[in-house]
């Protein structure tokens, strides 16, 4: 990848995770790097993150079956690997995750294309044991942090926040569907970070989050040009009732009349088995007012990568959560401003070109 010397790019690394210790594939036999993290809608679970890198394999080094190579027999499924891009002297991970599959083309120009998945995927396998009888009363952050025991995940690899208190349950579903209970009650977020941390933050994190790029298309300083702008008047995420479905509890419904008034009902239910009923009542009221009304916003933002000089420690330290603003002029002179959250992202990365897609929503003020 001779473009990113570090130089007029950062230097970019694929690392596997052997005898503990990372280690560098060589740079160049890594041809093409594709990443997506995150999702593309704010109104949906995040998804585990994945990335493909594909090889040059004319030595056959990353051909998994080749007792020869000096990674063998490393290079099976659960290897863990980090993309690095270094910039500046400073390293940011951008991608961790574990070696999934990989596709071997013995062709005329061999190439090997290894995927790899971030720990949503594992945490999404495990199960919480049924129990004996309903048991652990605790906060959100507490049964997240028991989903990850459950999942084998390391205890040095989160950072978990979230305070309201859960009922007592009974388990026997899934690590993720449990997880995803927690977020609902703390109107928060799960993710895995792009350097491998277990992630849940609560509703304030969004108060707290750095803006970290500006996108404009009239070259102010220190922002950064895009090339494509996917405007959505918001209409279609509209929900002015919810449902706070509590299990064992009662539900509580909490309905924005001015808004049913304009739009029609629209309603959603949150599986958050929250003990306390004000705690419940005070997000039924949250979720039936923060998108009750539509706000025009722009969901992706596309831009080249390369190039970016002194942005670089900002876009390289970019995280699901994190915020950008971008700035459009029209074609008939107005001028919009979109401030916004990034909720996704994907990264292509070849030899000569670096493109990123950004997932955005807009900034609520609830």
């Amino acid at each position: 990848m001779a473009k990113y010397d570090g130089v007029t790019a950062p230097t970019i690394a694929v690392e596997f995770y052997v005898s503990s210790t990372w280690t560098s594939a060589s740079a160049d036999d890594v041809l093409e790097i594709h990443i997506r993290r995150g999702r593309q809608q704010y109104d949906v679970l995040n998804q585990a993150a994945t990335a493909s890198v594909v090889f040059n394999n004319l030595a056959g080094k990353y051909d998994p079956d080749n007792a020869s190579s000096s990674w063998y027999p490393n290079l099976k499924a659960g290897l863990q690997m980090r993309i690095v891009a270094t910039w500046s002297a400073t390293a940011y991970t951008i991608y961790q995750g574990f070696l999934e599959s990989s596709v071997v083309n013995q062709g005329f120009y061999p190439t090997v294309t290894m995927k790899f998945v971030d720990g949503l995927g594992y945490i999404a396998d495990a199960t919480a044991p049924v129990l004996a009888s309903l048991d652990y009363e605790e906060t959100a952050a507490t049964r997240v942090g028991r989903m990850l025991d459950y999942a084998g995940w390391s205890a040095t690899a989160r950072s978990l926040t979230g305070t309201v208190t859960l009922q007592k349950t009974i388990q026997g579903k899934s690590c993720l569907t449990m997880i995803n209970q927690a977020v609902n009650a703390i109107a928060g977020r799960f993710y895995i970070s792009r350097s491998g941390v277990a992630t849940l933050v609560p509703l304030s994190d969004k108060f707290s989050r750095p803006t970290q790029l500006l996108f404009s298309d009239q070259n102010d300083a220190n922002s950064v040009n895009y090339d494509g702008l996917v405007v959505d008047p918001g209409t279609y995420y509209v929900v002015n009732q919810a449902i706070v479905d509590r299990g064992a509890e009662a539900r509580i419904t909490s309905t924005y009349n001015p808004s049913k008034n304009s739009y029609g009902l629209v309603s959603r239910t949150f599986d958050a088995p929250i003990k306390d009923s004000t705690s419940a009542t005070n997000l039924a009221l949250y979720e039936s007012r923060q998108t009750a009304v539509p706000a025009t916003y722009a969901k992706q933002v596309d831009f080249g990568a390369l190039n970016l000089s002194t942005l670089y420690p900002d876009f390289l330290a970019c995280e699901i959560g994190d915020q950008v603003s971008v700035k459009r002029l029209t074609y008939d002179a107005r001028s919009l401003q979109y401030n916004l959250v990034i909720e996704g992202m994907t990264h292509k990365i070849t030899g000569d070109d670096w493109r990123v897609s950004f997932f955005t929503s807009p900034i609520n003020p609830y």
